[in-house]
């Protein structure tokens, strides 16, 4: 490892995969864990999993057109079939997932606040985190999970409810951006996967919990929307940043994120705040607003 200094203002690592996967370059603020669990000791190899997605990010893209295909296709089969009733496993689906974020965001939420608390917002933009520690394990199954989430889609489907643009659009860009952004460890991307991750933690405990006919408050499926709006409108706002200070700074300033990484962030976070911010109108304010029309016509016609 080599110590470099970025803009004359904090120190950073530079980690160097080896040639044979690609010889990148990753700027990164070093964090060492205090412990580590067995799974991220077995399965993790720094060199072997950066190189394998720089390699292959591509196949990310395939995925995904099979996925839009199996999309159409399962939709088509189940137009002359009953639904299925599939409670008791998308409740566990649901569980599953939730337990699953929140371990992603407890395990990634440490290096994420040591850097945000120690060093601010700048340097959590612009400087990485180390590929050989948990958090970049974290990341990894980030990317991952987001093949696995395409269960969400099938379950939907099968049991024939409606299927939003928003929905598969999310899912299936959101598979390309994450391998996209770790072929460099985009430093932005540590606030986008700790905020997904706090965020899914969430929802899908949320989503399981409608699962066995809890109905919880009005207010927290709207505080569910309003925290993915929030994820997006972050992620704009963080794409602009970057690009201010990439234009902004000297020759030396160190910024790890790609031009190309940073114009896929804010094309598709900006098409994301559109869609999330029209959804939870239509969802909440506009539906309300219908609502009490109703109401105010039956008290009229009581009259």
């Amino acid at each position: 490892m080599t110590f470099y200094n970025n803009n004359n203002t904090n120190n950073f690592e530079i980690w160097k995969n080896s040639e044979k996967y690609g010889g990148s370059k990753i700027y990164f603020i070093p964090y060492k864990y205090e412990e580590l669990w067995s799974i991220e000791e077995k399965l993790w190899n720094a060199e072997f999993t950066h190189g394998m997605f720089t390699k292959h990010w591509h196949v990310s893209i395939y995925i995904v057109m099979a996925y839009i295909a199996g999309v159409y296709s399962l939709k088509k089969w189940m137009e002359d079939r009953k639904a299925f009733d599939l409670r008791l496993p998308l409740f566990f689906w649901n569980v599953g997932l939730s337990i699953f974020s929140t371990c992603g965001a407890w395990r990634f939420g440490h290096e994420f606040f040591y850097v945000l608390l120690n060093r601010g917002f700048q340097d959590s933009i612009c400087l990485s985190f180390s590929p050989a520690e948990p958090v970049a394990f974290w990341a990894m199954c980030f990317a991952l999970s987001k093949i696995a989430e395409f269960g969400d889609t099938v379950f939907l489907l099968l049991r024939k409810r409606p299927l939003i643009f928003l929905h598969w659009f999310h899912h299936a860009v959101v598979l390309i951006y994450s391998w996209h952004s770790a072929t460099e460890l985009t430093a932005a991307g540590r606030w986008f996967i700790q905020l997904n991750y706090m965020v899914h933690s969430v929802m899908y405990a949320y989503y399981a919990a409608a699962c066995i006919g809890i109905r919880a408050p009005k207010w927290i499926s709207m505080s569910v929307t309003a925290m993915q709006t929030t994820q997006m409108l972050i992620g704009v706002f963080i794409s602009l940043y970057v690009a201010y200070l990439k234009g902004t700074q000297d020759i030396n300033f160190v910024c790890q994120q790609s031009v190309q990484n940073m114009c896929i962030c804010f094309t598709i976070y900006s098409a994301f705040a559109v869609l999330f911010t029209r959804f939870f109108v239509k969802a909440y304010i506009q539906k309300g607003e219908r609502r009490k029309i109703t109401l105010s016509n039956n008290s009229v016609k009581e009259e």
